[in-house]
């Protein structure tokens, strides 16, 4: 199961919060595979960055994985920048992320 995370306009310190709690909550509740789409996310500055390397943290401490779709613009270039679009899985679409997971559910099952 994938679940996705829709911010709005912007990902600073208004809205990281939020996202943060919604992770945690994925988390708790059992999901693993946290899809962030990006689509509608017009700017992204440091603090909602910050907010993705821990969400990231969160996931990968719980053994799941934690994917980006959709970036464009600005919100890629600071990613760019920063160095974290080598960090964070990155896909086209959200269907690019579940065909990924089912490729690697699939090398589980023959190893």
């Amino acid at each position: 199961m994938i679940q996705t995370f829709y911010p709005k306009r912007i990902l600073s310190s208004s809205t990281a919060g939020d996202l943060l709690d919604g992770v945690t909550h994925a988390l708790e509740t059992g999901t693993l595979n946290i899809l962030i789409d990006f689509q509608q996310v017009m700017f992204m500055d440091s603090t909602g960055l910050s907010a993705l390397v821990i969400a990231l943290k969160q996931v990968h401490k719980g053994n799941g994985r934690l994917a980006l779709c959709r970036l464009n613009g600005q919100a890629y270039m600071v990613l760019e920048h920063s160095g974290m679009n080598k960090v964070f899985e990155i896909y086209e679409t959200p269907e690019a992320f579940a065909r990924s997971l089912m490729d690697s559910a699939g090398e589980s099952l023959t190893k």
